[in-house]
């Protein structure tokens, strides 16, 4: 389980989520029967003795952290946020050991690196961990060992999730070279900033390949390597539904272990949730990884080039609205401001980086001439995404149609066969959000010289998928009345006027219809 702010119908205050952990780490049928909870340090309030409560309740409940469960935090990046943050995040890790220690046992024995980019940021990270362990040994007495507390990298973006076996590799490597052990590694694959970044297709395809790469390396190497997949419930940040887990499965083969987020967890249900859970320990390790020839990645790459073009084509056009609506989605934890002084907002695609992992020399030229508008602060993905289903315009859609008149034009007949073969859930993604579109909703925000991109989008779709966009059930014709009602006053929030100043009801009721729409499409963002 995670700690993301995804859930349309639940703000969990960071007193409530020690209790929150262990609920769900706890067997079922009392509780979700999860195995893993992600304490987040990443951009986040979280309490520097949280790990250590967590990890004492599970204690309590009979349940050994590092043996019946895991405790996992994520700390934060020394790059994007401080490398002090790391520090205390990690001093928390030796703090929790010790006193576990002192109440029957039990360790954490792994911590979450986000945003990685190179293996140099991960060795910092493991002498960062051996420095807290040698003061913890100095000043408490404990054990001395520098490669008791592994490292899982995080990868979040589509360049480097191309890159990850070089990356990995180099990683390995440096450990060795420094002493530190590494007989196993996890990996988690990120498929929310990556599809924020560059569209959802280019971060599914991106996801898949890691995969096949992570086997790949691990043969090579001689180690055993995990990927682990991190999704949200909504097709745009990965899908982990229930009623998807067949379609996951398949997709993602080789992935050991998956994220429950928030939205699953509460809109969706906790009942879900534990079937989720009891799918997953059951049929997860029963996949065989993926792989792919050279030609086929070759084709991969390409593919990934044309989607994220057509899907930069627009995002820049869309910024200025999603923004300002991201900024009406509502906290549901108690997370860093993107605006403070101690926050930071997401990085914007890197096209020059991309274009570096496209053998197809064509496609990568035309990558790399994509010259994307700096933001200033771009919203978190799940903000991001709820800002665009809130305007009827899911993001699952933007650029898709054209990437598949790109792909196409430029494989002629067979590229759409190639793509269903490399990505054969992408009919189940688009029809879920096709759902909870509509482009007459959307045209009301965002600028008219975007909506013939949007248009071509919805035709191509149409004609080589057959999916088209609007309600089909009784519960999907309910959320669009509701989706139509709240526009007005969304534009107008939106757009700053002055006649909003000190309204807060107003604003509040806002607030309370996005999270009614949230909670009825099973997720907020």
């Amino acid at each position: 389980m995670t700690q993301h702010p995804d859930s349309a119908s639940r703000y969990v205050p960071v007193r409530d989520e020690p209790k929150e952990a262990i609920d769900a780490l706890t067997p079922q049928p009392i509780g979700l029967g999860l195995e893993e909870v992600m304490v987040d340090y990443e951009g986040k309030l979280t309490p520097y003795h949280q790990t250590a409560e967590i990890s004492l309740g599970l204690l309590e409940r009979g349940q050994t952290p590092g043996r019946d469960v895991l405790v996992t935090p994520r700390v934060p990046s020394a790059t994007k946020e401080t490398s002090f943050h790391q520090l205390m995040a990690l001093m928390s890790v030796i703090e929790s050991n010790y006193q576990m220690s002192l109440s029957g046992g039990g360790a954490i024995c792994e911590v979450i690196v986000p945003m990685v980019e190179t293996a140099a940021e991960l060795m910092d990270v493991r002498r960062r961990i051996e420095d807290v362990i040698e003061l913890g040994y100095k000043e408490f007495g404990t054990a001395r060992d520098a490669s008791a507390v592994q490292v899982i990298p995080l990868i979040e973006e589509v360049p480097e999730l191309l890159g990850a076996r070089s990356m990995l590799r180099k990683y390995i490597d440096g450990t060795k070279d420094a002493g530190y052990k590494v007989d196993r590694l996890r990996v988690m694959l990120g498929r929310s900033d990556s599809a924020m970044a560059y569209g959802m297709v280019p971060s599914v395809l991106a996801v898949k390949t890691a995969i096949a790469d992570c086997y790949r390396l691990g043969r090579e190497q001689d180690i055993e390597i995990f990927p682990i997949y991190g999704g949200g419930a909504l097709p745009f940040r990965g899908h982990v539904t229930l009623g998807n887990f067949d379609q996951l499965v398949n997709d993602y083969a080789g992935v050991r272990t998956v994220t429950i987020q928030s939205g699953l967890r509460y809109d969706i249900g906790g009942e879900s949730a534990r079937q989720v859970a009891i799918r997953a320990r059951d049929e997860l390790e029963q996949a065989e990884p993926l792989a792919f020839s050279a030609d086929e990645r070759d084709a991969i790459t390409a593919m990934i080039g044309l989607f994220t073009t057509a899907y930069l084509e627009s995002f820049d056009s869309l910024l200025p609205v999603v923004i300002a609506i991201s900024d009406v989605i509502p906290a549901q934890r108690d997370r860093l401001a993107r605006k403070s002084a101690v926050g930071y907002a997401r990085a914007a695609a890197a096209p020059h980086k991309l274009a570096a992992e496209i053998d197809n020399a064509g496609v990568a030229g035309l990558v790399a001439q994509i010259k994307p508008r700096k933001a200033a602060s771009l919203p978190r993905a799940i903000s991001y995404t709820g800002a665009l289903y809130s305007i009827g315009l899911p993001p699952e859609f933007i650029g898709t149609g054209r990437g598949l008149k790109a792909v196409k034009d430029h494989y002629g007949g067979a590229g759409m066969e190639m793509l269903l073969r490399f990505y054969p859930g992408i009919r189940a993604d688009l029809a879920r959000a096709a759902c909870y579109a509509s482009l007459r909703t959307s045209a009301m925000h965002i600028p008219k010289s975007l909506l013939p991109h949007l248009e071509s989008d919805l035709e191509e779709i149409a004609l080589e998928l057959g999916i088209e966009p609007g309600p089909v059930s009784q519960d999907d014709k309910r959320y669009h009345v509701l989706l139509e009602t709240v526009q007005p006053m969304l534009r107008q929030l939106a757009a700053g006027g002055q006649e909003w100043t000190g309204e807060v009801a107003d604003r509040q009721l806002v607030t309370e219809w996005i999270c009614r729409l949230g909670k009825l499409r099973g997720s907020l963002g």
